[in-house]
Formats: C-alpha cells, sequence, structure tokens
C-alpha cells in the first residue's frame, strides 16, 4: 500500500513492466480530486490523444463526455477521471489477456480506490463492467445501481456506455435514445452525489 496519493502517482507514471508499457511508456494519469472524490469516473484505456496531453478523456470520446460531466456538475473539486489500464493498448485495441489487465487493475486502480476513497463510481463502458463488476452485457445492464465491494468497503456503482459507442451510434436509428440513455445515466449519479 502506497503512503500517499503522491507516492501513488509517481510509482504509476514510470510503470512499464508490463507488454503495453513496453510499446507505450508513456503513462497517463488520473486528472481531478485526488482525496475523497464523491465521484470516481473509469474508463477503458488511453488513446493517442489521451498519450500526447498526458490526461484522460482528452480525444474524441472525451469532447462528449467532458461537457456532459460539467453541465450536470461534475468538477475537478469533486470528480476524479482515471481508467482501467493508465497505457494506450497496442493497436488501440483493448487487452484480450484478462490476466494482464488484472494484475494491472490490481496495481493501479484498485489501490487508487483505496487510497482516494471515492463515494460513488461511474463505468463508462464495457472493461470498466467487467473487470471491476465482473459483468459482460452493458446495454443490458447500464442504467444500474450495483455495490463494489473491496476490502472493508462497498462503493455504489453506476455502469454506462462509452462515449466512443454512443458517437458511433449517433447518426443510426437508435442514436437518439442511446444519447439519452447516457445523459440520464451521468445526470443520475449527479444527483445521487448531490452536484444537482
Amino acid at each position: 500500500m502506497f503512503k500517499n496519493y503522491e507516492e501513488f502517482n509517481v510509482a504509476k507514471s514510470r510503470c512499464n513492466i508490463c507488454s503495453i508499457g513496453k510499446v507505450y511508456n508513456t503513462v497517463v494519469c488520473s486528472d481531478g480530486c485526488k482525496s475523497n472524490p464523491l465521484v470516481l469516473v473509469i474508463g477503458e484505456a488511453a488513446g493517442s490523444e489521451e498519450v500526447e496531453q498526458g490526461k484522460p478523456f482528452i480525444g474524441k470520446a472525451g469532447k462528449l463526455l467532458r461537457p456532459i460531466l460539467n453541465e450536470f456538475g461534475f468538477r475537478k473539486s469533486n470528480t476524479l477521471i482515471s481508467n482501467v489500464i493508465p497505457c494506450r493498448p497496442k493497436d488501440n485495441q483493448f487487452p484480450k489477456d484478462d490476466e494482464l489487465v488484472k494484475a494491472c487493475f490490481e496495481k493501479w486502480l484498485k489501490n487508487e480506490i483505496l487510497i482516494t476513497n471515492p463515494k460513488y463510481l461511474l463505468l463508462v463502458g464495457s472493461q470498466p463492467l467487467k473487470f471491476i463488476l465482473g459483468y459482460e452485457g452493458i446495454t443490458r445492464i447500464r442504467g444500474d445501481w450495483y455495490n463494489f465491494s473491496m476490502e472493508d468497503r462497498i462503493i455504489e456503482t453506476m455502469p454506462t456506455y462509452h462515449p466512443s459507442f454512443v458517437l458511433r451510434k449517433m447518426y443510426m436509428d437508435d442514436g437518439k435514445k442511446i444519447m439519452e440513455q447516457f445523459r440520464d445515466d451521468i445526470e443520475e449519479v449527479a444527483i445521487k452525489a448531490g452536484f444537482k
């Protein structure tokens, strides 16, 4: 266990021990409130723009997600944004090696949750759903509250779509409905956290 977030962040930023880190040696550290955030938003992995700028959700997906978060009261003072894995996966494809991802989760995201002690988790996409709650099928599960148990803590958790999925669906028949569901899920977390 790390003594504090600063020690954790320095160690995380220097990590290059797995096959992902050997290809992409830039770790994208989390962005926002690093001490008792009301909400921890967890995405999947860093993309090329995230690697360039050193922050999660800066690319196309972030340009959809961040304004909606801001609209509903999520701020750097109350929210931390992170990812299941902090590096950019090879060829921008999330690793198929579950053991590799689990090892990364145990070393970084699990410790981040323990250190920062968020009150709520907002899982953005199928990979956080899989590795945090152990479920698959985001379209069926999104929009409902679940309990994430870790050591002596139980954290209320809401899964929703990944903004990349929402963007892909935007001009399809069900695009409007998916966008509404995405916004509704985020708004519900905001209400629960007391942002609005």
